[in-house]
């Protein structure tokens, strides 16, 4: 059997575990220590119940939480003593949940899930009996999937197939079953990254297009490489490989799709040109990055529906 299937089950904490009188007390000092440092309030302290599950997926812990009425808030105070900044992905299960960050105010429907910033103060108001799940992603790991994770919070993933696909994946994970995942939890934790910065869409990528367009013109001005990789191109931008990949998925294309085509454009523009009549074949293909001449003259003819010597043929006799 894999290795992660062997892994611990969730360590889990209840008030149930203590004398009633000491619940919230007990709760707080729980989640403080083991989830955020937050104040916690509930109306009903005396008959006050909470159950916290952990389980590490990687870098990201994964939480269930479940308590009766209450009012959280996370403070200036409390976010001074947390040494390591991060985000936490929050999808309701059950009950009402609303949360405050950023003078905006979301409410939660059971399924659906926000992205909290927690080295920014946010309240979060429970009215009745609530069940959530709690990803935490350190702030430096979740920038390889989100540049600026900050411009992503308190707003409600909604609206596209993508969010669809992030709430269903993390609605799937249960204390019962993310035991006995079919990957490595590490992995699992990253496929949950991925899944978000593909639904929040353009907000992964603050001036995307901007962007975008810089990382077409590197792609014109070195269309020659042959050897051209997505590494050497998020290099000279100063991003990561990821953000690249996601700046393309916004447009609905990728990195490979994108310098085909500005090749095999270009290599149009050249074969239609006179004054590069006497040019080979070979040599328009090198020119525009194309190591196999062969190669470039089947996607040329895939594209265009001629091979590149009759295509050049044709263009030059409707010039005349």
């Amino acid at each position: 059997m894999a290795e992660w299937l062997d892994t611990e089950r969730p360590h889990s904490w209840s008030t149930q575990d203590v004398d009633q009188r000491r619940a919230l007390a007990y709760w707080v000092e729980t989640v403080c220590d083991r989830f955020l440092e937050l104040d916690i309030q509930a109306p009903l302290r005396q008959r006050f119940s909470a159950r916290l599950d952990q389980v590490q997926l990687g870098c990201t812990t994964l939480s269930f939480l479940d308590a009766g009425s209450q009012r959280v808030r996370r403070t200036a105070a409390r976010i001074a003593r947390t040494r390591y900044p991060g985000f936490i992905l929050l999808q309701l299960r059950a009950g009402q949940l609303s949360l405050r960050q950023q003078n905006r105010e979301v409410h939660l429907r059971s399924g659906e899930c926000v992205l909290v910033n927690g080295s920014e103060p946010y309240g979060l108001e429970c009215p009745q009996v609530t069940s959530a799940a709690a990803l935490q992603m350190p702030e430096e790991w979740l920038r390889h999937w989100l540049p600026r994770p900050q411009d992503c919070t308190a707003r409600l993933i909604c609206g596209s197939d993508w969010a669809a696909a992030l709430c269903a994946a993390v609605g799937s994970l249960r204390r019962e079953t993310c035991v006995q995942l079919a990957l490595p939890p590490a992995m699992v934790g990253e496929q949950i990254a991925a899944l978000l910065a593909l639904a929040v869409g353009n907000q992964a990528v603050p001036g995307s297009k901007g962007l975008l367009a810089g990382l077409t013109q590197t792609l014109l001005e070195r269309l020659d490489d042959p050897d051209l990789s997505p590494t050497a191109v998020a290099a000279a931008h100063g991003i990561s490989k990821r953000t690249l990949h996601y700046t393309f998925a916004a447009v609905q294309t990728t990195f490979a799709e994108r310098l085909m085509q500005l090749r095999l454009s270009r290599a149009r523009e050249m074969l239609r040109d006179p004054g590069l009549a006497d040019l080979a074949i070979e040599d328009v293909a090198a020119r525009c990055g194309f190591g196999d001449p062969s190669h470039f003259a089947r996607r040329f003819r895939q594209q265009f529906g001629l091979p590149p010597l009759q295509f050049r043929r044709a263009a030059l006799r409707a010039n005349h």
